[in-house]
């Protein structure tokens, strides 16, 4: 189970001597999260979506630890991140948008074995967590380097990374951002089996319509504001004002730079 309460978060500019060392695009002081609390239970896949700037990055980089909030708590499996990242990690499972974490000079197995002997497995055991792993994700017969395979394989590849030491929670931000409809699609359906094997699964994404097939429950992030959060066949009754406010946000992130007026065409 993943457990957000109140949770805050702010980005200040450097100051004095710090401001000519460091480049950084803040002047002044910017609220990322605002008293954010949401609950992610076991056996349920639970969508967080909002548009550019919302703060699911930044919420997502403080339950693995590698942000710490200003105020407010994480419980991921009964740790706090910012107190034990160790114990943390063998709890969490992370993908993060355009991950690089995978070694395309190594084939997907040796990937796998060596992140498993990363986490504390044995040879042995990371040996067959990664073949178990394979088979599951339908990889055990690409057996070629990393950089020749396809953006989809890769992304299956990148989830198997991080089960390969069996966390309780698993959290993927934008994992299907790059694919094909089909290859989204079986991304997917290899998380709805992750919360049927009890796994807790928190998506964030920005595609609306792809919450709405594959997520139990969700929560809308605005401007670093949760807006609604509930199960995923209320967001249209009980937070259809959300709704609406939410998909013109979305829309007009898939607008071109140019269109908005922020960049020559």
């Amino acid at each position: 189970m993943l457990e957000i309460r109140g949770v805050s978060r702010s980005y200040r500019p450097p100051t004095g001597f710090m401001r000519a060392l460091l480049r950084s695009a803040v002047t002044t002081e910017v609220r990322a999260l605002d008293d954010v609390t949401l609950c992610a239970e076991p056996g349920r896949i639970h969508g967080l979506v909002g548009p550019n700037g919302a703060g699911k990055t930044t919420l997502i980089r403080i339950v693995s630890g590698l942000l710490s909030p200003d105020s407010g708590t994480v419980s991921l499996d009964g740790v706090d991140p910012s107190s034990d990242r160790r114990a943390a990690g063998r709890r969490l499972g992370l993908v993060l948008a355009d991950d690089r974490s995978l070694y395309w000079r190594l084939t997907g197995r040796q990937n796998l074995e060596f992140h498993g002997t990363l986490h504390g497995l044995t040879t042995e055991q990371a040996r067959s967590r990664s073949e178990e792993l394979l088979e599951q994700f339908g990889l055990a017969e690409v057996d070629r380097l990393v950089f020749g395979y396809s953006t989809g394989m890769r992304a299956k590849l990148g989830i198997a990374r991080a089960l390969v030491h069996e966390p309780a929670v698993v959290v993927l931000d934008e994992p299907t951002r790059s694919l094909d409809p089909v290859a989204a699609n079986e991304v997917c359906g290899l998380l709805r089996q992750l919360a049927d094997d009890g796994h807790t699964v928190v998506l964030s994404s920005h595609r609306l319509e792809e919450l709405e097939r594959t997520a139990h429950d969700v929560s809308v992030l605005i401007d670093g504001h949760i807006r609604f959060s509930g199960e995923m066949d209320s967001l249209r009754s009980e937070g259809s004002t959300v709704a609406s406010k939410l998909e013109s946000m979305l829309l007009e992130d898939m607008r071109p730079d140019y269109e908005r007026g922020e960049g020559p065409r």
